[in-house]
């Protein structure tokens, strides 16, 4: 193919070289496209997983096809290099065909958002899952060496994504902001692009020499080919579903942080990465069958599962292990960021990459590693090594885009994460039955068998509950009754815990603290509202956290109409259990609706005198759709003449800052906002009603917790003004890191 061995050797390393920055610019776009979507179609669970399934199913479908092109076109080199330019030209005009998209299709129905999104994504998905075989393909013909081909090429892509995911979201998002990211991915694919253009011309490949016939392979090795379709899919599908489920387990101990989801998936590449190196060095200097050895990782991955889940649930008293989830539950801000004074500060500070290596470090480690070894299985006909890996790729991605839906939405919610674990780690664990060697001596059907069966029944009878699991990660907050158990509810948006202990109560929401009672600050904030609000009618309340906000607004008998919008129904299962919600959900004023707040308004028509909005930290992953200047003049675009909006914060100058860059009139406090069209005045006689819905314990609690009143929009402007706003495209408060670092935000 090349004029000598070494121009080959340059053109190996070149190739390695463009795959790693290839894969980090995928990533890169994953984590900004995926971010920005949420703006356009929501955050809740149905929007986040159509979003994800498009993308992998886009990145299968170019596997395929990239695999089938690449057997058939010629110069592969000037292939590949279009296909960076246009996923780098895609990339340019992505954000403008955002802000389209926004303008004209945001909160749409699920079903023409699913469409949306396809149009978006399917060609540079398509664009990106076609590189790994045309990259093999070209590979190849370097080094004739199909399986270090593809563990050395899968190995540079998966740790180049990385390194993206981890630059993006703390690095790049954090300090510029996701457009920025996009674009900083647009400048990788045309260096790309004008590197592969330079040297295509040098090195012009010769005809493909005939490839020699492949050796023939034992019994073993011979069924798992004839299977070798199905077994991809159901092992891409029980990797998925294995993620699926540590992401729900790690999230409480990690928060909702933004930082979490690229952190996480930092962790899962890496290990896939390193699996894939790891077996390309074990398999050099030694003679494995690579069918039992693939068929031993996939038992040791469920082997690994069922022993650490098992061991985590029943270690976790009076053990280091407890004191250090404790430290983790005691933050309410992962990453927490301050000197490390000891090991609990080390914890919080560590707590987000910590937790994913516990969990699922070693046996994503195995799972890297098994992608090479099925692709070699299945590599059945010299000289298709394109093809191999474009369909084994594809198959593995439809087994991991269902197992995301069916674990998400079906399994989770139904059985749980206890039982769904059980039947993964069954299936894993069954892939011992067909391991018939080991040590080199053969192990008989019987004892497999019997081995295994028992293995299975000790597995099902230990395995603990999803109570046990769930109370192993959170803690009882301080002062709390040990005799009353926590409520613990579980379902498609994640798993929500709450504490009572005789009025008291505090409710935690994937890990992270959504407020209690008796909280009588959020009376204050509420009362105000209605205070200044001049009309009445019709209120919308964004977020229910615990509850005393709406049920505030359900004291006041001047207000005809209440709509919740509630992301999560989980929450509203939870708390609905307890008799104070029972009769507040059941006022006829109120109407629940279990969706996104920002898609609520794109979809609604009919204005409302009043919005409030208390929902999560400005810090929490994707808070921004709701906390930023594009999302304020929605809300304003939906007031009536003389309505208010009443937004809570926990950051007070940035969000300040942005509240006022949307209204013209703003009352700031020490802890939120009014602002509304027209100038703010107080309605004291209905004040003096709104006080009389509260007993005399209740009055006390609201005198204690009075409101600080600091200025108007002039004062706002005068002081915060020169710092940034969040913006959609820079969403400065939720990636804190950045402006921390910068000194411009102020957290309380």
């Amino acid at each position: 193919m090349l004029p000598n061995a070494k121009a080959s050797r340059f053109l190996r390393l070149l190739i390695l070289f463009v795959f790693f920055l290839s894969g980090f610019a995928s990533l890169l776009y994953q984590v900004a496209w995926q971010r920005l979507l949420t703006v356009n179609y929501g955050v809740g669970s149905l929007s986040i997983v159509l979003i994800v399934s498009v993308y992998m199913f886009g990145l299968g479908i170019g596997g395929y096809i990239g695999g089938m092109l690449a057997e058939r076109i010629k110069n592969k080199v000037l292939f590949y290099f279009f296909i960076e330019l246009l996923i780098g030209l895609f990339g340019v005009i992505s954000l403008p065909l955002l802000d389209f998209l926004q303008r004209y299709t945001a909160g749409s129905s699920y079903l023409l958002s699913f469409v949306y999104i396809f149009a978006f994504l399917c060609l540079p998905t398509i664009l990106m899952g076609a590189t790994l075989p045309l990259l093999t393909k070209i590979y190849n013909a370097l080094i004739s060496d199909f399986f270090e081909t593809v563990s050395s090429l899968y190995f540079i892509n998966t740790i180049g994504a990385a390194a993206g995911a981890l630059c993006a979201s703390y690095g790049i998002i954090s300090f510029f902001g996701l457009d920025t990211a996009v674009y900083t991915a647009v400048g990788i694919n045309l260096l790309l692009a004008g590197l592969i253009f330079f040297v295509k011309e040098r090195y012009q490949p010769a005809e493909t020499p005939a490839a020699p016939e492949l050796a023939a392979v034992d019994a073993k090795t011979a069924l798992l080919r004839k299977y070798v379709y199905p077994i991809v899919f159901l092992t891409g599908f029980l990797a998925i579903g294995y993620e699926v489920v540590w992401f729900r387990v790690v999230s409480v101990l990690v928060k909702d942080s933004p930082y979490a989801f690229s952190t996480t998936l930092f962790v899962y590449l890496l290990g896939i990465a390193l699996g894939s190196w790891g077996i390309r060095r074990y398999l050099r200097k030694r003679k494995v069958n690579k069918a039992n050895l693939f068929l031993g990782f996939q038992f040791l991955i469920g082997l690994f599962v069922a022993i650490f889940f098992i061991a985590f649930v029943y270690l976790n008293n009076r053990t280091p292990l407890e004191q250090l989830i404790t430290f983790t539950v005691k933050t309410s801000i992962i990453p927490e960021v301050k000197s490390p004074q000891g090991l609990g500060d080390w914890v919080r500070l560590t707590a987000i990459v910590l937790w994913p290596l516990v969990f699922f470090f070693i046996p994503v480690l195995l799972m890297g590693a098994s992608f090479p070894l099925i692709s070699d299985i299945a590599y059945t006909r010299s000289g298709q090594e394109a093809k191999t890996v474009g369909v084994v790729y594809f198959f593995n991605i439809l087994g991991n885009v269902l197992g995301g839906i069916v674990t998400g939405f079906l399994l989770l919610p139904l059985l749980k994460t206890s039982v769904t674990l059980l039947v993964f780690t069954t299936l894993g664990l069954s892939f011992g039955f067909f391991i018939d060697r080991f040590r080199k001596r053969n192990v008989p059907v019987v004892a497999r068998v019997a081995g295994i069966a028992a293995l299975l029944l000790t597995v099902i009878l230990v395995f603990p509950g999803n109570e046990k699991i769930y109370t192993a990660v959170h803690r009882r907050p301080w002062g709390f009754n040990p005799n009353n158990a926590p409520i613990i509810e579980e379902g498609k948006e994640g798993v929500v815990c709450t504490y009572t202990s005789n009025d008291s109560l505090r409710c935690f929401i994937n890990g992270s603290s959504h407020g209690g009672r008796p909280e009588y600050y959020f009376y204050v904030e509420t009362i105000e509202a209605l205070s200044y609000a001049g009309k009445r009618d019709r209120v919308l309340v964004i977020g229910l956290g615990t509850g005393t906000m709406l049920e505030g607004i359900l004291r006041d008998t001047s207000v005809k109409e209440v709509v919740l919008v509630e992301v999560n129904r989980v929450l509203i299962d939870n708390l609905g259990q307890l008799q104070l919600y029972k009769d507040m959900f059941a006022d006829p004023r109120l109407s629940i609706i279990i969706d996104d707040g920002r898609r609520l308004l794109y979809q609604n028509t009919q204005p409302f005198d009043l919005i409030l909005m208390d929902p999560l930290r400005t810090r929490t992953a994707y808070s921004n759709n709701i906390y930023s200047k594009e999302f304020f003049e929605l809300c304003r675009k939906h007031l009536s003449p003389q309505g208010l909006q009443m937004t809570w914060y926990d950051e007070v100058q940035v969000l300040p800052n942005t509240i006022a860059s949307a209204y013209p009139r703003v009352r700031c406090y020490h802890n939120f906002a009014l602002a509304s069209e027209n100038v703010l005045q107080v309605d004291s006689a209905h004040y003096k009603n709104l006080l009389l819905a509260y007993d005399e314990k209740e009055r006390a609690g609201i005198q204690r917790s009075q409101a600080s009143y600091l200025g108007s929009e002039s004062f706002v402007k005068e002081k915060y003004g020169h710092l940034p706003v969040n913006r959609d495209w820079k969403p400065v408060t939720e990636y804190y890191l950045g402006s921390l670092a910068k000194g411009i935000t102020v957290y309380k």
